[in-house]
Order: C-alpha cells, then structure tokens, then sequence
C-alpha cells in the first residue's frame, strides 16, 4: 500500500529514541536539521551513536527502556531488533496521540522516514512506502545531482520578491514564469536581475 507523503513540524517535538546503535545514529542523524527535542535511551551505545549525541548534547540515559519514559512523548522511534518490544510499545501507544516508528517492522509504524533531500526550507522526500529502501536512496542521489547548486539563493530570491508583491493571480503568475526561467537556465548561471 503506498503511503502519503504528509510533511509535519517537529520543531520542538518531543522525540524519543530508544536504543543506541547504528540504525539509531542514523535516525537522530535524520531528524537533528528539523530541530526536535530528542532524548535516547539505550542499554548500551555503538561509540560512533555515544560520540554524536554527546558533541551534539542530546539528552540520552545509558538504562533499560521502561513503559513510563512514554509519558509527555510525541514520537517514538523503537531502533532495536526486539519485535516484541515494538509490538507492544506500538499497542500501548493507540490511542495516545505518539507516532511510533519501530525500525524494519511497517506492522508497528504510524509513519516511515523516507530518504531526503534539505535545502534550507526546501525539502524533498522519497519513498517506496517503506518496501525498498535501497531504491528510495538511489532515487535521492540521482535527484539531488539534477538541482541547482545554488538552490537554496533561489528560494530566498523568489521568496524575497513574492513578499514584495501584492497577493493575487499577477503575482503567481510572475513568480511561476520566475520559477521557470530561473529552471531553464544552465546550473550556475546567474540571471541578472539578482
């Protein structure tokens, strides 16, 4: 079943990450440029996850997980191989209003990540539905090599320009032909009215 692609604030989101290896690094990893307020709770830590979370200052408790670390929790995120574990934090999340993502297991999801590309407010995510990953990340290198290395000077540009117009069809059509020329030029080139 195809999933939708549903783009969400997490700025300030109470993420909890529970386990401390690799697959978790690579999580924490995804999520730090969205600005969430992420805690890890882990037995034991992979050096490379203990080594990013303590130069970045994540909060994390070096313990068991305990039902109770649920509590005032948006979304959890289950990074270990325990699929009884994700079952059941999964059930005892219904009807809490916490998202869940448990690692490899789409039965005890409410959401994947999907692989991505940022560009400052620019965001563009790919995904198979969480069936080939693998696919997902070559589709993001190959679309991330298609866009303008100065994508992001773009976005400011056109937004700067949008913000000085008076709302209404004039502007959206000025700003779609802008889109467009700025798109047909070769990659690097500078339009001069920048």
């Amino acid at each position: 079943m195809a999933l939708f692609p549903l783009f969400v604030d997490i700025k300030g989101k109470k993420i909890l990450i529970i386990g401390g290896g690799i697959v978790a690094l690579r999580k924490i990893e995804k999520l730090i440029p969205f600005e969430p307020d992420l805690k890890v709770i882990s037995k034991d830590f992979h050096p490379q996850t203990y080594r990013f979370i303590e130069e970045n200052g994540i909060p994390f408790e070096k313990r068991a997980f305990s039902f109770s670390d649920l509590e005032g929790v948006d979304i959890v995120i289950v990074a270990v191989d325990d699929l009884d574990l994700q079952k059941e934090i999964f059930d005892r999340t219904r009807g809490k209003n916490i998202l869940v993502n448990s690692v490899d297991s789409p039965d005890y999801c409410d959401f994947i990540f999907p692989a991505y590309i940022k560009k400052g407010d620019i965001v563009i995510g790919i995904t198979t539905s969480g069936n080939l990953p693998g696919l997902s990340a070559k589709l993001r290198k190959h679309i991330e090599k298609t866009l303008p290395e100065d994508l992001e000077s773009i976005f400011k540009q056109i937004k700067k320009i949008r913000e000085e117009l008076p709302k209404g069809e004039k502007r959206q059509k000025m700003i779609l032909q802008l889109i467009d020329e700025l798109f047909d030029k070769k990659a690097g080139e500078k339009d001069d009215r920048f």
